[in-house]
């Protein structure tokens, strides 16, 4: 007898004798898993689990379409504006790219799949034009801090955070209706930069009782000092495109692991 780590095996399966005549095809499938994980030690589920993320994701050690879309996108319509601010309102800002947003939300989704988060959290109004589809492609809510309270937001988290785009100190207020203790939350965000937005969410999450699963961002401003900031919380941190340098005006990427396979295969 050989042994296999996976497999496929196409077989006959008989269903009825003597004594019964009929059996649910879950059901015979259920107990013929049992005895062979039980004879075995096999799992079934571990190699049901590769064959969906191979059928659906494609190979992991690859970057995703989406993320090849956004570089290009960054690179044919991204501008850099004083205090190295990069203006990307062509599809993502004022206005958006809802295909491309919806291609990125998917992708990052799967990104972080494995850390079952019950909730995603973000800040109004720019993260959510990631957090909303992804928020949609895992199946939970999503909860957004704003900057400023409203009239139904009588009892609320509050977190200090410095804005560089507005040039001023700012605070994030969620309400505390929105986040309980049994909470796994994603932080989605549309850039990481300082981290100091990121940041003020994870101190909201402390407070709450609730556990960070990871932080997610379309853009990640690689030469700034966020991702160096939120490395303590000992959380993943995904970006779908990563920026190295915008001297002399010019947006520079990150050459990431895996983008010159993704262009073999165009």
């Amino acid at each position: 007898m050989e042994i296999f780590e996976y497999g496929v095996l196409d077989c006959a399966l008989h269903f009825c004798n003597s004594l019964r005549t009929f059996i649910p095809l879950a059901q015979a499938t259920t107990q013929m898993v049992e005895t062979v994980k039980m004879t075995f030690g096999l799992e079934y589920q571990k190699f049901l689990k590769t064959r969906m993320d191979e059928a659906l994701f494609g190979d992991s050690s690859l970057p995703g379409r989406a993320s090849v879309k956004l570089r290009d996108r960054v690179l044919k319509d991204g501008k850099v504006l004083p205090n190295d601010i990069i203006d990307v309102s062509k599809f993502m800002d004022s206005q958006v790219d809802v295909d491309l947003m919806d291609a990125c939300a998917q992708e990052l989704s799967q990104r972080f799949a494995n850390t079952k988060p019950t909730k995603i959290m973000t800040v109004a109004t720019t993260g959510l034009v990631i957090a909303l589809p992804m928020a949609r492609y895992l199946q939970v809510p999503c909860v957004y801090a704003r900057k400023e309270r409203n009239i139904v937001m009588a009892d609320t988290y509050t977190a200090a955070y410095s804005s560089k785009t507005v040039g001023k100190d700012r605070q994030l207020l969620v309400s505390k209706n929105h986040i309980n203790k049994s909470d796994r939350v994603l932080i989605i965000d549309d850039f990481l930069s300082s981290g100091s937005s990121q940041e003020a969410l994870l101190r909201i999450l402390s407070d709450a009782g609730a556990q960070a699963v990871g932080v997610g961002v379309l853009l990640e401003k690689a030469y700034d000092s966020g991702r160096q900031s939120l490395s303590g919380y000992d959380i993943p941190i995904q970006s779908l495109c990563r920026v190295a340098s915008v001297d002399g005006g010019v947006i520079q990427l990150v050459e990431e692991e895996g983008f010159d396979k993704i262009n073999e295969t165009k």
